[in-house]
Parts: C-alpha cells; structure tokens; sequence
C-alpha cells in the first residue's frame, strides 16, 4: 500500500515541480515510510512510500533506469517473481524491488506486459524513447488508479484528492453517477463522481502521447474453459494447492501479519491457511482481528470465532463493533474516500484496519468476497434440467433448500427456471408495474423522478438485472457475478480504509489463477449434496474445525447495523430529512426516504439502507461545497 501522483504535459511544456509536489503530498497519508518526486520536462511522477514486503526496504520510487530509458512510479506486489526472473535476466532477491520487476518486463513485452504479471498492481512508465507514458491496474483492481485527460494534459493518482488539487481540474459533480448512486447500481468501472475524473478499470491498460491515447483490456476471464479430473480428491488438491499459494504470496512481508477472523468459511479458511504456512516457516506470530456483538446476538459470532482460536495458536484482538455507530468517524471516512459511501459495513474495517495498525501489523489478509469466486452454484437448476438429469436436479435443490433454508419456489424454481425465458418485453412490462421479482437488485422509487428520467438510470438499472436474468446457466451466472462492477468498488473503498491506517489489505480469494480455476470448474464441484462451495469445504479438511467447515449460515451484521444507525445517530438523520434538504432534494425522493424513515423508527426490521446512502451522500456534498446544479 503506497500511493503514486503524476504529470504529464502533453502540449509539450515542462512541468513545474511545485505542482506535483502538491499533488504529492495530499497523499502524504498513503505513505509515511518516504516521499519523493521526479520531474524532467514535460513528465512527473511522485511517491508515497509504505514499507511492507522484504524488498520495499531498499526500494526506491520513482526509479529512473538510464540505460533503457524508462521511469516507473508504482504501488505495487508481484507474486509471480520466481517465474519472472529467469525470463528477465535478473535475480530474485530482496534487493530486487518488485516495481523493477514491472520495469524490466516492460522493456521485454512491452504494452504486453501486464498480462505476465501476476499480484496487485498499479503502475505507470515513461518511455523517453517512445515518448509515451504506459499505465496499468491489475486483474481485479485492487489497487486504485485514477486520472483526469485532456488535450493538454494528463494527471493521475492512487486518490482523487490529488488530482482535484491541480488548478486545470475544475470540480463538477457527475449527476449521472449520483443516479447510480441512488439506485444501487454500481457496475460503473469507470466514472467518478467527479465529471472529469476518470478509474482505470481492473485489467486494463492505457498508453499516452502528446497526439494520441488508447485503452486495451488485457485480461478476460475464459468462460468456454473447462477443467476435467478423474475424481474429487484430484479437484480438492488442485484447488488447495492453488488456494495454498494464494495465500502464502500474500503474506510476503518485513512486518506482522494478520487476518480478519469472522468466523465464517472464508475468512477462518484464510487464516488457518495462513497459520500453517507461518508455522512451517517458523514464524509464530499471526494476529486476528474480529468484530464481536454481545449485545446483538443475531450478529455476534463469537462461537465460531473462539473455535478457530482454540484450533491454532493465534494473537487474536477484537473490536466490540455493537458499541459503534455506522457513522463512526464519517467525516475522516469521507475525506479519505473523495466520494460518498453506501458500505454500510465499512465502519467496522474501519476500525479494525485502525486496530491492526496499532498493534503493528501492516498486512491483512481478507477473506472479501469469497463467495463470488467459489460460486454457490446458482442457477444450478437450469444446468439440471437442460441436461435432463432431472431427478439428480430435484434432489440437488430439496437438499441444498433444507440446509440453507431456502423457499424451492421464490428462492429457485421462478429465479431460475422461469425468469431466464420470460420474453424481455413481459419482463419489462412486470418491472413497470412493480411486480416483486427476487433479483439481485431492483429500480427503487428512492431517487427523485425528473432526475431518474434525466439521466435515464431506470434504463440502465434494467440492461444489468437482464443481463443476469439471462444467465441460462450457472456457469454463465458466475462469469456475470466475477465481473461485476461492485467488486471493483469495494476494494477502491477498502483501499482508502486501509491507506487511513497505513496497512495493505490483501486479497486470497480475488488471486487470478483462483479465479480462473473456480470458474472452470463442473457444476458438481461448485455444489454437490445441496452443499455450496463444496470445493473448499472439503479442502478445508483436517484444516477447520468441522462445525465451520461445514457452515451454511453466517451472522448477519444488518441486525447491528439497523440498531446502531437509530441508537447513535437519529439527530443525524432528522437534519438531513426535515433541515437540509435543499443539498439533495433534487436527486432524491424526500418524501419517499422519510416515509421508510418513519416506518423505521417504529420497527427496526426494517431496512435504513436507503437512508443511510441519503445521509452520507448529504454530508458529502454539504463538506465538499460542489455546486449541485442539474438546470
């Protein structure tokens, strides 16, 4: 976790160095282990530097290697270093940086070389003999890139706030995204809520010159690839050989290590992986970090979290999240993260990001989104009966309905095998007339009317929930999920969490080669018996307490979050209701938020997810003082 800035002129005059300086040291936070800058001509590139791996130690940024001509600046991890050197020509050791790996694989493949390099990345070169600056962001987008674009220039950083400290940034809202924004959609891999700010999305590159510019997606996932072994014992070692590796990449480090510990499959997966590994190597010291709730049991986890503690010998530390508010510090919140939230949950990394740098430890391993990767096999049911394997189908689905719970009708037989084949034009009539459809997501009437039809994002909410009505497969349904734009999303916020803190938050489940494989995989090994994630269950073998291994359910932290958002900050929420509305009338549905409001207050079953995305937007907007016009 370091943080990089950069200049580059392109009408051809040089750069002033007070500019990137400033622009430098907005993020001075990302990187309190060193910071510097280089400047030459019409290109400059600045570095905030936070020790983490071995080789970080004696790494220094921006680099500029005189005989090839190029100049890197880079937050960056390269897991995939032992290939890499005999390729290049170079030695792996700790006084190889891993930002000269990228270098030196950039001299040989060129734009080409981002599809060599395996880990988290983001990067960018200047090639004084091309006179083009080559940009990269990694396969998932771990790490954050962002930039502005014009005709005479180019900017980029690991944060917006960098960027809008350059006086040719003028800061206009982008109404379109707060559309978005009110609409739960967040499949945008580009946008910002800054109309000239611009994500590098994951996988992609971006070459500039001082005429031209390009964007090339080097990474796609194969969804036609297929893996085909001779028995489940052959998969599970495959996997956990994958799986293994994901996690010991990522525990390279000069400093303690850590791990969020929920107490769910995933989470308790990686952290167990990880003990095994540390003590093979002998090292002993490996911190946990939980949040616990003794006073909302519907959320507390602590049972399952106390059963991997006793399995392993860990340093555990816990926050009692049930004493805070899902506001905690959301100013400081908002300023690190340049955009408003609607992670409702992200107090709690929050504070165990804060947590972890207190006890010393830099890198944290996180168990996000585990779910996305394994698969739980959904849609399962059209495979079944497209294949006519009917009776398996059947039993598949009434077993995997009773461990998990799950209405056969609602929650399956409409979803997947009638939805997918309704015509569009029915489907679009039963969206108009508010017919209740159990998808992943849904147009709410939350945001303002004029301003829905403005900036048509009823129309663009619609083109994502067909997309994965569609899905006639489970494996086409997965492809869709791995793709999402959210994903992406909560890592950049996870990111500036983490960045608060001066730790690096890394990763298992997001591992490329992962990724590949779990798509890859037979249906069967995705579920199996009714047990979802089958794979890693079984995996998981003599390394989990069983009772874990084999988990269905998991705490649900909205009961914290529903109780919390009233009990700390109902003050909150009635001024941007009934006060200051004038900061947001004219992208939302006042009326519409107060009514779930009032039924809120009175039943706290109900959800205050609408008003919570309303309150921090509000406070956003009134901090950051951004004209809000839509005329």
């Amino acid at each position: 976790m370091s943080g990089i800035t950069g200049i580059f002129r392109r009408d051809g005059k040089d750069v002033d160095p007070s500019d990137i300086k400033k622009m430098n040291d907005k993020i001075a936070h990302r990187g309190p282990d060193g910071s510097k800058v280089w400047c030459e001509g019409p290109v400059a590139f600045g570095h905030q530097m936070l020790h983490t791996t071995p080789e970080s130690l004696h790494e220094i940024l921006p680099f500029e290697d005189e005989e090839s001509g190029l100049v890197i600046t880079a937050d960056a991890r390269i897991d995939n270093r032992e290939d890499l050197a005999p390729k290049l020509g170079i030695e792996d050791n700790e006084h190889v940086s891993d930002s000269y790996f990228i270098l030196k694989a950039y001299e040989k493949w060129g734009d080409k070389c981002p599809e060599e390099l395996l880990g988290d990345f983001a990067f960018v070169i200047w090639d004084k003999n091309r006179k083009t600056l080559f940009c990269a962001r990694d396969h998932m987008g771990v790490k954050p890139f962002y930039y502005y674009l014009s005709n005479d220039i180019f900017l980029f950083g690991s944060e917006i706030k960098s960027i809008i400290s350059a006086k040719e940034v003028s800061c206009i809202l982008n109404k379109n995204k707060v559309a978005e924004y009110m609409s739960l959609l967040f499949e945008d891999k580009q946008n910002t809520f800054y109309e000239d700010i611009i994500r590098l999305p994951s996988a992609n590159s971006l070459s500039i010159n001082y005429a031209d510019h390009s964007k090339h997606n080097y990474w796609e996932l194969d969804i036609e690839k297929e893996i085909k072994m001779d028995s489940d014992e052959e998969y599970t070692r495959a996997f956990l050989e994958i799986f293994t590796d994901a996690v010991r990449c990522r525990l390279r480090s000069a400093f303690p290590v850590g791990s969020f510990l929920s107490g769910g499959l995933d989470s308790s997966s990686i952290a167990c992986t990880a003990k095994i590994i540390l003590s093979e190597e002998d090292v002993q010291n490996f911190h946990t970090f939980s949040a616990i709730f003794e006073s909302t049991p519907e959320s507390d986890e602590q049972h399952f979290i106390s059963q991997v503690l006793e399995e392993k010998m860990f340093m555990s530390h816990f926050i009692k999240a049930d004493k805070l508010s899902p506001l905690s510090m959301i100013e400081d919140v908002l300023w690190h993260f340049d955009e408003p939230l609607y992670t409702v949950n992200n107090y709690i990394h929050w504070h165990i990001h804060k947590k972890a740098s207190e006890t010393g430890v830099k890198v944290l391993l996180d168990g996000l989104d585990g779910d996305t990767t394994l698969s739980h096999g959904q849609r399962f049911e059209i495979d079944y009966f497209k294949s006519l394997k009917w009776f398996k189908g059947f039993k598949e689905l009434y077993l995997h309905c009773k461990r998990s719970k799950r209405s056969i009708l609602k929650q399956h037989i409409f979803p997947s095998l009638i939805l997918p084949f309704i015509p569009l034009f029915f489907y679009n009539i039963m969206r108009m007339l508010r017919i209740p459809i159990p998808l992943e997501m849904g147009t709410n009437n939350f945001i303002n009317k004029k301003f829905a039809n403005e900036t048509k994002v009823k129309r663009k909410v619609l083109t994502h929930e067909n997309q994965f009505r569609k899905a006639r497969s489970s494996k086409s349904y997965h492809y869709l999920l791995l793709k999402r734009g959210i994903l992406q999303s909560v890592l950049e916020k996870t990111d500036k969490s983490s960045a608060a803190a001066n730790v690096e938050t890394r990763y298992p489940f997001f591992d490329r080669r992962l990724i590949e494989f779990c798509l890859a995989l037979p249906l069967d090994q995705k579920i199996n018996d009714g047990w979802s994630r089958i794979i890693l269950r079984r995996a998981m073998k003599n390394i989990l307490p069983p009772s874990i291994q084999w988990r269905v359910d998991k705490g649900h932290l909205g009961h914290n979050f529903r109780k919390n958002f009233l009990l700390f900050e109902k003050s909150v929420i009635d001024d941007t209701l009934f006060t200051k509305t004038n900061l947001i009338d004219k992208c939302v549905n006042i009326k519409s938020v107060r009514e779930i409001y009032k039924n809120y207050v009175y039943d706290q079953s109900i959800s205050p997810l609408p008003i919570f995305g309303v309150v921090t937007l509000s406070i956003w907007i009134q901090k950051n003082f951004y004209r809000f016009n839509y005329d």
